[in-house]
Protein backbone atom coordinates (compact mmCIF):
# COMPACT_ATOMS: atom_id res chain seq x y z
CA UNK A 1 0.00 0.00 0.00
CA UNK A 2 2.83 2.35 0.85
CA UNK A 3 4.40 1.75 -2.57
CA UNK A 4 1.06 2.45 -4.26
CA UNK A 5 0.68 5.69 -2.35
CA UNK A 6 4.21 6.72 -3.32
CA UNK A 7 3.47 5.86 -6.95
CA UNK A 8 0.24 7.85 -6.86
CA UNK A 9 2.10 10.80 -5.32
CA UNK A 10 4.83 10.60 -7.96
CA UNK A 11 2.27 10.53 -10.76
CA UNK A 12 0.47 13.51 -9.23
CA UNK A 13 3.71 15.48 -9.04
CA UNK A 14 4.55 14.65 -12.65
CA UNK A 15 1.07 15.75 -13.70
CA UNK A 16 1.42 19.00 -11.79
CA UNK A 17 4.80 19.65 -13.39
CA UNK A 18 3.36 19.11 -16.86
CA UNK A 19 0.45 21.43 -16.04
CA UNK A 20 2.79 24.18 -14.85
CA UNK A 21 5.03 23.76 -17.89
CA UNK A 22 2.04 24.04 -20.21
CA UNK A 23 1.28 27.43 -18.71
CA UNK A 24 4.70 29.06 -18.91
CA UNK A 25 4.80 32.38 -20.70
CA UNK A 26 7.41 31.33 -23.25
CA UNK A 27 5.45 28.27 -24.28
CA UNK A 28 2.14 30.12 -24.61
CA UNK A 29 3.72 32.88 -26.70
CA UNK A 30 5.60 30.33 -28.80
CA UNK A 31 2.38 28.45 -29.56
CA UNK A 32 0.67 31.72 -30.39
CA UNK A 33 3.39 32.54 -32.93
CA UNK A 34 3.20 29.03 -34.39
CA UNK A 35 -0.58 29.35 -34.73
CA UNK A 36 -0.03 32.47 -36.83
CA UNK A 37 2.31 30.63 -39.18
CA UNK A 38 5.63 30.91 -37.38
CA UNK A 39 8.28 33.57 -36.86
CA UNK A 40 9.46 33.66 -40.48
CA UNK A 41 5.89 34.18 -41.68
CA UNK A 42 5.37 37.09 -39.30
CA UNK A 43 8.72 38.65 -40.20
CA UNK A 44 7.68 38.64 -43.86
CA UNK A 45 4.72 40.97 -43.25
CA UNK A 46 5.00 44.23 -45.17
CA UNK A 47 1.46 45.44 -45.76
CA UNK A 48 -2.19 44.63 -45.16
CA UNK A 49 -5.30 45.78 -47.03
CA UNK A 50 -8.70 44.86 -45.58
CA UNK A 51 -12.17 45.66 -46.88
CA UNK A 52 -15.47 45.00 -45.20
CA UNK A 53 -18.39 46.43 -43.28
CA UNK A 54 -18.47 48.43 -40.07
CA UNK A 55 -21.62 48.22 -37.98
CA UNK A 56 -22.24 51.28 -35.82
CA UNK A 57 -25.41 52.70 -34.28
CA UNK A 58 -27.62 50.64 -36.55
CA UNK A 59 -25.70 51.64 -39.68
CA UNK A 60 -23.70 49.35 -41.97
CA UNK A 61 -20.78 51.30 -43.39
CA UNK A 62 -18.40 50.07 -46.13
CA UNK A 63 -14.79 50.63 -45.12
CA UNK A 64 -11.23 49.93 -46.19
CA UNK A 65 -8.10 49.74 -44.04
CA UNK A 66 -4.55 50.05 -45.40
CA UNK A 67 -1.52 49.37 -43.19
CA UNK A 68 2.17 49.46 -44.03
CA UNK A 69 4.23 47.59 -41.46
CA UNK A 70 5.52 49.88 -38.71
CA UNK A 71 4.76 53.00 -40.76
CA UNK A 72 1.12 53.94 -40.83
CA UNK A 73 -2.57 53.24 -41.33
CA UNK A 74 -5.26 54.72 -43.55
CA UNK A 75 -8.96 54.02 -42.97
CA UNK A 76 -11.64 55.00 -45.49
CA UNK A 77 -15.35 54.68 -44.75
CA UNK A 78 -18.56 55.81 -46.39
CA UNK A 79 -21.43 57.28 -44.40
CA UNK A 80 -24.43 59.37 -45.39
CA UNK A 81 -23.16 59.72 -48.94
CA UNK A 82 -19.73 60.99 -47.90
CA UNK A 83 -16.27 59.42 -48.15
CA UNK A 84 -14.28 59.90 -44.95
CA UNK A 85 -10.58 59.33 -44.37
CA UNK A 86 -8.48 58.94 -41.23
CA UNK A 87 -4.70 58.61 -41.46
CA UNK A 88 -2.24 57.91 -38.65
CA UNK A 89 1.48 57.31 -39.01
CA UNK A 90 4.35 57.02 -36.58
CA UNK A 91 5.17 60.68 -37.30
CA UNK A 92 1.70 62.26 -37.39
CA UNK A 93 -1.73 62.04 -38.95
CA UNK A 94 -4.71 63.79 -40.48
CA UNK A 95 -8.46 63.40 -40.96
CA UNK A 96 -10.93 64.35 -43.65
CA UNK A 97 -14.42 63.86 -42.28
CA UNK A 98 -17.15 65.45 -44.41
CA UNK A 99 -19.68 63.67 -42.16
CA UNK A 100 -18.49 66.10 -39.46
CA UNK A 101 -18.82 69.07 -41.82
CA UNK A 102 -15.10 69.20 -42.59
CA UNK A 103 -14.39 70.77 -45.97
CA UNK A 104 -10.67 70.00 -46.06
CA UNK A 105 -8.19 67.68 -44.33
CA UNK A 106 -7.10 68.68 -40.81
CA UNK A 107 -4.26 67.47 -38.61
CA UNK A 108 -5.14 64.73 -36.16
CA UNK A 109 -5.06 65.32 -32.42
CA UNK A 110 -1.68 63.94 -31.23
CA UNK A 111 -3.40 62.21 -28.29
CA UNK A 112 -5.60 60.27 -30.72
CA UNK A 113 -2.66 58.74 -32.57
CA UNK A 114 -0.07 58.32 -29.84
CA UNK A 115 -0.72 54.57 -29.72
CA UNK A 116 -0.52 54.05 -33.48
CA UNK A 117 2.69 51.99 -33.29
CA UNK A 118 0.63 49.22 -31.64
CA UNK A 119 -1.85 49.18 -34.51
CA UNK A 120 0.67 49.17 -37.37
CA UNK A 121 2.68 46.26 -35.99
CA UNK A 122 1.19 43.58 -38.25
CA UNK A 123 3.08 40.78 -36.50
CA UNK A 124 1.38 41.66 -33.23
CA UNK A 125 2.76 43.00 -29.97
CA UNK A 126 3.46 39.57 -28.48
CA UNK A 127 5.82 38.65 -31.30
CA UNK A 128 9.41 39.50 -30.34
CA UNK A 129 8.06 41.64 -27.49
CA UNK A 130 11.39 41.81 -25.64
CA UNK A 131 13.17 43.35 -28.62
CA UNK A 132 10.39 45.94 -28.79
CA UNK A 133 11.16 46.95 -25.21
CA UNK A 134 8.07 45.37 -23.66
CA UNK A 135 7.74 42.96 -20.77
CA UNK A 136 5.10 40.25 -20.44
CA UNK A 137 3.63 38.24 -17.59
CA UNK A 138 1.42 35.18 -17.77
CA UNK A 139 -1.29 35.94 -15.22
CA UNK A 140 -2.93 32.55 -15.53
CA UNK A 141 -5.86 30.83 -17.15
CA UNK A 142 -9.46 32.06 -17.07
CA UNK A 143 -12.72 30.64 -18.34
CA UNK A 144 -15.03 33.20 -19.92
CA UNK A 145 -18.38 32.03 -21.30
CA UNK A 146 -17.07 28.48 -21.48
CA UNK A 147 -13.89 29.44 -23.33
CA UNK A 148 -10.54 28.74 -21.62
CA UNK A 149 -8.15 31.64 -22.09
CA UNK A 150 -4.56 32.39 -21.15
CA UNK A 151 -4.24 35.95 -19.83
CA UNK A 152 -1.00 37.78 -20.59
CA UNK A 153 -0.22 41.22 -19.21
CA UNK A 154 1.93 43.20 -21.65
CA UNK A 155 3.72 46.31 -20.40
CA UNK A 156 5.29 48.51 -23.06
CA UNK A 157 8.42 50.60 -22.65
CA UNK A 158 6.22 53.70 -22.23
CA UNK A 159 4.58 51.95 -19.22
CA UNK A 160 1.21 51.53 -20.98
CA UNK A 161 -0.44 48.16 -20.42
CA UNK A 162 -2.74 45.81 -22.32
CA UNK A 163 -4.12 42.44 -21.32
CA UNK A 164 -4.18 39.77 -24.02
CA UNK A 165 -6.44 36.73 -23.76
CA UNK A 166 -5.35 33.76 -25.89
CA UNK A 167 -7.65 30.86 -26.67
CA UNK A 168 -6.18 27.82 -24.88
CA UNK A 169 -7.06 25.58 -27.84
CA UNK A 170 -6.06 27.65 -30.86
CA UNK A 171 -3.66 30.14 -29.24
CA UNK A 172 -5.26 32.91 -31.27
CA UNK A 173 -5.97 36.22 -29.53
CA UNK A 174 -9.59 36.17 -28.41
CA UNK A 175 -9.60 39.48 -26.57
CA UNK A 176 -7.46 42.52 -25.87
CA UNK A 177 -8.24 44.94 -23.04
CA UNK A 178 -6.49 48.32 -22.91
CA UNK A 179 -7.06 51.42 -20.76
CA UNK A 180 -7.20 54.54 -22.91
CA UNK A 181 -7.57 58.24 -22.23
CA UNK A 182 -10.37 59.64 -24.38
CA UNK A 183 -11.31 63.31 -24.05
CA UNK A 184 -9.58 63.43 -20.68
CA UNK A 185 -11.35 60.37 -19.27
CA UNK A 186 -9.94 56.92 -18.59
CA UNK A 187 -11.84 54.30 -20.58
CA UNK A 188 -11.23 50.56 -20.75
CA UNK A 189 -11.38 49.47 -24.38
CA UNK A 190 -12.18 45.81 -25.03
CA UNK A 191 -11.64 44.22 -28.44
CA UNK A 192 -13.13 40.79 -29.10
CA UNK A 193 -11.62 38.92 -32.04
CA UNK A 194 -13.45 35.94 -33.53
CA UNK A 195 -13.95 33.81 -36.65
CA UNK A 196 -10.28 33.47 -37.56
CA UNK A 197 -9.49 32.71 -41.18
CA UNK A 198 -6.41 32.11 -43.30
CA UNK A 199 -5.56 33.68 -46.64
CA UNK A 200 -4.50 31.57 -49.62
CA UNK A 201 -0.88 32.47 -48.85
CA UNK A 202 -1.14 31.37 -45.22
CA UNK A 203 -1.66 34.59 -43.26
CA UNK A 204 -4.08 34.34 -40.32
CA UNK A 205 -6.55 37.08 -39.33
CA UNK A 206 -9.70 37.58 -37.26
CA UNK A 207 -12.55 38.23 -39.68
CA UNK A 208 -14.83 39.63 -36.95
CA UNK A 209 -13.76 42.33 -34.47
CA UNK A 210 -15.95 44.02 -31.89
CA UNK A 211 -14.91 47.09 -29.89
CA UNK A 212 -16.58 48.06 -26.63
CA UNK A 213 -17.84 50.35 -25.16
CA UNK A 214 -18.02 52.08 -28.58
CA UNK A 215 -20.34 49.39 -29.91
CA UNK A 216 -18.40 49.01 -33.15
CA UNK A 217 -18.46 45.70 -35.01
CA UNK A 218 -16.28 45.08 -38.05
CA UNK A 219 -16.46 42.20 -40.49
CA UNK A 220 -13.65 41.74 -43.01
CA UNK A 221 -14.67 40.31 -46.35
CA UNK A 222 -11.53 40.86 -48.43
CA UNK A 223 -8.00 40.65 -47.05
CA UNK A 224 -4.64 40.90 -48.82
CA UNK A 225 -1.16 40.79 -47.34
CA UNK A 226 2.08 42.04 -48.89
CA UNK A 227 0.43 43.54 -51.94
CA UNK A 228 1.92 46.72 -53.41
CA UNK A 229 1.00 49.78 -51.33
CA UNK A 230 2.38 53.25 -52.06
CA UNK A 231 3.26 55.27 -48.96
CA UNK A 232 1.72 58.28 -50.69
CA UNK A 233 -1.65 57.08 -49.34
CA UNK A 234 -0.54 58.62 -46.04
CA UNK A 235 0.23 62.05 -47.48
CA UNK A 236 -2.10 64.87 -46.51
CA UNK A 237 -3.64 66.49 -49.60
CA UNK A 238 -2.68 70.08 -50.26
CA UNK A 239 -5.28 72.74 -49.58
CA UNK A 240 -7.31 73.74 -52.61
Amino acid sequence: MKQLRMLALSLALVGAAVSVKAQTLDEVVSKHISALGGADKLKSLKSQVMEGKMHLQGMELPFKSIIIQNKGMRVEFEVMGTKNIQVATTTGGWNFLPVQQQTEPVDANPDDIKDISQEVDLAGELFDYKTKGSTAELIGKETIEGQELYKIKLTRKDASVSSYYLDAKTYYIAKRVSPKTIQGQEVEITENLTDYKKTSDGFVYASQVEQQPMGIKMSFEKVQYNGPVDEKVFEKPAKK
